[in-house]
């Protein structure tokens, strides 16, 4: 693998210290992000129109590297990531980064800071050497799915796709043929014979962390053969890996390769219980769900090596009835983790549009939410504080009832039935 020269011209050799504790990143010093079209950026909560922003400012004649065309080494040292490493590095908060700025202004633990808190950890008391260069990648592995969540679109799912054609653009005359070919750029990174695959094999001796996305990850063979090479070259004892998941498959064999390495955190995407779920994560059913969490379970206690958590995405849709999921997680599944994640775009299932009318009522009902649900308690306030902070928009969260009407009428599924108290408080009395 060729070292990165480039990078280490330009780079601020930065690390944390008194001067930019509130701002530095882990993140923006060793991490990438591959989006789901070969795009990438610096993490997932990278806000893309800054990015876009700064790329016209900086390199307005350049082409957009894309993984699988470019290498992961000319990704890693993009000038426009420079700029935000920088910028950290100096204790100046990037707009970039907003999405991260907004959390911790609502008092609510970012993504910045929680992988800071896990770098530090592993500094002082892991034993490891300080990372250099690119040792973490997120990895959004095309869209290849085989459900259509509710806050999801085609560009991650192609479940999604016929779905979205008929709704949005058929009426406008598209044919799906030629429309489904202007969308191949979101799986042709990832596909089994992209180049992108010989080079990250490159890098294995020196990646410490894998974020395997979807899509849904499960579903990617080479993501698997990656795995494989991995353990036949004895980088794995090496490695974590962290997958979200939508709990609806479990690849017994390929799995069996997990043992072999660092350590296994794997999330499971639960936005609602029972019935709601399968409406939030259409056609997905929660008994299979439920299977699949206990094959966790066993492969956990089994082996040793596995945190697993659920990852329960708050948006417009399913805020309200955040205490039945976290009673079903108390009374089953209190030996896994939880995590309390934001829709931040589509902007209509982001909680920080809410109109004011609701928010005390949907607040009210957090708060009611048992205090000795600890694990949980910590996260609250500031879900709370975010939409306290909000930013209300009635134009936004009427579009949340004319998307969700358009998608229950094909679907066959009724917003009001499945969540009848939250559809009352908020005025939703479609196909009641």
């Amino acid at each position: 693998m060729k070292n990165f020269i480039n990078y280490a011209r330009w780079r601020m050799n930065t690390m944390i210290n008194d001067n930019n504790k509130d701002t530095w990143c882990v993140n923006a010093e060793h991490a990438l992000a591959g989006n789901n079209d070969g795009t990438t950026k610096i993490c997932c909560m990278i806000d893309q129109t800054s990015q876009t922003s700064m790329r016209g400012n900086l390199i307005a004649s350049t082409r957009v590297p894309v993984l699988g065309v470019d290498s992961i080494e000319d990704h890693f040292n993009r000038q426009e990531f420079a700029s935000v490493r920088q910028a950290l590095g100096k204790g100046q908060r990037h707009p970039a980064c907003r999405h991260c700025w907004q959390e911790e202004d609502a008092n609510r633990k970012s993504k910045r800071q929680r992988d800071n808190e896990r770098y530090l950890h592993e500094m002082k008391w892991d034993g490891r050497e300080e990372y250099k260069g690119l040792t973490k990648i997120e990895l959004n592995l095309g869209n290849l799915c085989n459900i259509k969540c509710r806050t999801c679109h085609p560009a991650i799912s192609s479940k999604w796709m016929k779905e979205y054609h008929e709704v949005y653009e058929a009426k406008n005359g598209s044919l799906y043929k030629e429309w489904s070919e202007t969308m191949k750029r979101y799986h042709q990174s990832y596909d089994n014979e992209s180049p992108f695959w010989p080079d990250i094999e490159t890098h294995l001796s020196t990646l410490k962390q894998f974020d395997f996305y979807g899509g849904e990850p499960f579903l990617s063979e080479k993501m698997w053969k990656l795995l494989s090479k991995a353990v036949d070259k004895g980088y794995s004892k090496d490695i974590e890996l962290h997958y979200n998941t939508n709990g609806t498959t479990w690849p017994d064999a390929e799995i069996e390769a997990w043992k072999d390495f660092k350590q296994i955190n794997l999330s499971f995407s639960i936005d609602g219980i029972g019935e709601q779920f399968e409406y939030m994560r259409f056609p997905a059913k929660w008994d299979v769900v439920e299977r699949t969490l206990e094959k966790a379970r066993n492969f956990r206690d089994a082996h040793g090596n596995m945190q697993i958590s659920w990852c329960v995405t708050l948006s417009t849709l399913n805020i309200y009835n955040l205490p039945e999921v976290l009673d079903e997680y108390y009374t089953k599944y209190s030996d896994m983790g939880m995590y309390l994640n934001l829709v931040h775009g589509p902007l209509h299932y982001n909680i920080d549009i809410i109109p004011d009318r609701y928010k005390d009522t949907i607040i009210s009902k957090l708060e009611s939410i048992p205090k000795e649900y600890e694990s949980v308690w910590y996260q609250l306030p500031g879900i709370i504080n975010f939409i306290k902070n909000g930013t209300p928009n009635e134009k936004e969260f009427n579009k949340l009832f004319e998307t969700t009407e358009k998608h229950d009428e094909y679907r066959d599924q009724s917003f009001s039935k499945t969540f009848p108290e939250y559809s009352d408080i908020i005025g939703y009395d479609k196909n009641k």
